[in-house]
């Protein structure tokens, strides 16, 4: 069966129907914050009696925007990506003000997308980066981006809880209609946030499916054309996932030699003793590709640390034990980062990928 997460945020509960919401949101709301995961899950692939993230259906994307200090900023972003996005493609996104310090967006799908579960999440969090580069949305949250497919977000019409007092400050995590977002201040988007304001409908987009789906062929290299069926797109990138394609992890693929620009990205980390996560899942991947024992990406990982493991999951103290990242990697059989996204990442700025 079917269900959604619920959290506060620490996820308590498994929601199969609308009314299981209603009644832990009836519980809560009013003493603790209320959260539902952004995708629902399918509770017969569960893992050890835990949720199989990969079993999510994706029928929307889920944007995040936040900022601490000046929740300005993020309503600039939300404008820009609705104006030179979603308005020019006929895109109706569903907009939410959380009550805090930021918006969330969804731009929903014209039907779930159909992809393997070995690079549903990778492509997710590729696609949400992509967009934030593109149009430079600089509060567009990167941890939920990293999360992807296991992100809670705040329900509609229920209190945001004070981190600092555990009390509803009065205001409502509530939908926005775009005028209200394009047109309203946030003053005056928060005097709507005192009352219950209506839910939004859904209004699924075939253009967003074909971008998003169009995005995916170009990361693993799988040829398209407007006059190609979405149908026929997710044939050729399952065919390409289940023959393990060119820079996949898999321990059958053919082994390539690690670019040069993602060997500069390591000797540039390793000087300056420091590597966001993405970086260090180009660096994995890459590594992996290279046919590289746990051992020798583990040096790697170390060597750009210069400290304990700790508990973030690339190295552990133990060199011939794979950190957790490492493990989950192998098990996906992921593929390394294909040259168009290097570029776009500004790992690479070769006009030929070496």
């Amino acid at each position: 069966m079917y269900f959604r997460e619920f959290g506060t945020p620490a996820r308590i509960a498994r929601c199969f129907s609308k009314e299981d919401i209603e009644k832990q949101v009836d519980k809560y709301n009013g003493k603790r914050n209320c959260y539902a995961s952004v995708y629902v899950f399918d509770s017969l692939r569960d893992i050890n009696g835990k949720t199989n993230y990969d079993s999510a259906i994706i029928d929307t994307i889920w944007f995040d925007f936040d900022d601490n200090k000046d929740i300005n900023k993020c309503l600039k972003d939300v404008r820009k990506l609705i104006k030179k996005y979603c308005i020019p493609n006929k895109i109706v996104p569903r907009v939410y003000l959380t009550g805090g310090k930021g918006y969330q967006m969804n731009i929903d799908l014209y039907s779930q997308v159909d992809f393997s579960d070995t690079v549903k999440r990778q492509v997710l969090r590729e696609y949400l980066m992509h967009i934030k580069k593109e149009y430079k949305l600089k509060t567009l949250d990167e941890a939920c981006i990293n999360n992807s497919v296991t992100c809670l977000r705040r329900i509609p019409n229920t209190a945001y809880i004070s981190k600092l007092t555990n009390e509803p400050i009065g205001v409502n995590c509530i939908a926005l209609t775009v005028d209200e977002v394009l047109k309203l201040s946030v003053e005056e988007q928060y005097g709507l946030a005192h009352e219950h304001q209506e839910v939004p409908v859904r209004q699924p987009s075939k253009r967003a499916l074909r971008d998003f789906v169009d995005f995916a062929c170009d990361m693993f290299g799988v040829e398209h054309t407007v006059s190609n069926s979405v149908a026929v797109l997710y044939e050729r990138l399952k065919e390409a996932a289940g023959e393990s394609t060119r820079g996949s992890t898999n321990q059958h693929s053919s082994i390539l030699a690690p670019r040069k620009c993602i060997i500069e990205l390591i000797e540039r980390n390793i000087a300056k003793g420091h590597s966001n996560h993405q970086e260090n899942n180009v660096i994995a991947l890459e590594l992996m590709n290279a046919g590289k024992t746990d051992v020798e990406i583990s040096f790697v990982f170390a060597s750009i640390y210069d400290e304990p493991a700790g508990d973030y999951g690339w190295y552990n103290d133990d060199p011939t034990i794979p950190g957790e990242q490492i493990v989950k990697m192998r098990a996906k059989g992921l593929s390394r980062y294909n040259d168009k996204r290097l570029k776009d990442m500004g790992i690479c700025t070769s006009s030929s990928c070496v």
